[in-house]
This record gives structure tokens, sequence and C-alpha cells, in this order.
């Protein structure tokens, strides 16, 4: 079982699309979900997710910051948490800061509403972690 703490989502008709998404698999449980970024890496210390699903869209510049910290501490942890970045349609495809660049099997950027990518995404990263595959993207 891939555990999944899904962060940048509130409470709504989003959120339960990706709920569905994501549990439409018998391997894949979200454990945690948090609208902020510093909720979500106190429960990802915690429960140590196999997967992140982060969103990242706010409207303000600090909430940007925020979740680029947040990805970055996953991606820190021991053996690091597999990443997916949602992104709003319209944002560029560039990493979001040096070392979160897309890695198959290990970071993965999604188009926010692209239900089958993020499914491929979740697939792909637990087959990684399921193989025992080091995450080149960590070391």
């Amino acid at each position: 079982m891939m555990t999944v703490l899904v962060t940048g989502v509130a409470d709504g008709a989003e959120l339960e699309a990706l709920r569905a998404c994501i549990h439409t698999g018998p391997h894949f449980r979200i454990v945690a979900h948090a609208h902020d970024a510093d909720v979500a890496l106190a429960q990802a210390r915690v429960l140590l997710p196999d997967i992140a699903v982060v969103t990242l869209h706010r409207a303000d510049a600090q909430g940007e910051r925020d979740r680029r910290s947040l990805v970055r501490a996953l991606r820190s942890f021991d053996p690091p948490t597999g990443i997916i970045l949602r992104r709003d349609p319209h944002e560029a495809g560039e990493a979001i800061s040096p070392g979160l660049e897309p890695v198959h099997g290990a970071i993965h950027e999604v188009r926010r509403g692209d239900l089958d990518a993020l499914h491929h995404a979740l697939v792909t990263i637990g087959r990684r972690r399921a193989s025992c595959n080091i995450d080149p993207a960590a070391h």
C-alpha cells in the first residue's frame, strides 16, 4: 500500500475528484490532507508518506515559497517522498527550483484537472518504490 499526502487543495469538488482518482487503485490511500504547507510538513514528519500530491497554486508569493520549501523537505526524508506537482494549465513547465526538476519515478508534474496524468504518476512512483530502486533525484 502506497500512502499519499495531499496538500494545497481546499475542501470541495477538486479535493473530492483527487480522492476519487487516488482511491480508484487498491494500492493507494490518502493518509492526510492539509491546505497549508506547515501543517502538511508536520503531518509528513509523523506519517512519512510514500507520495505527496502538492498543488502549487497560491495567490501570493509567500504561498509559493512555502510549497517549494515543503517539497524540498519531503525530498529530504529517508526514503524521500515521491512528489506529484499539480500546476495550473497556463504555467510554464520549468522546475520549481534547482534540484526539483521532474525525474521519472520520483518527481512528476501534472496539470490540474488531468486525472489520467495524476494516476499515471502515482503508478510510476509506486512501481519505483515497490521495486526498491534508489531514487536518483534524492542523492
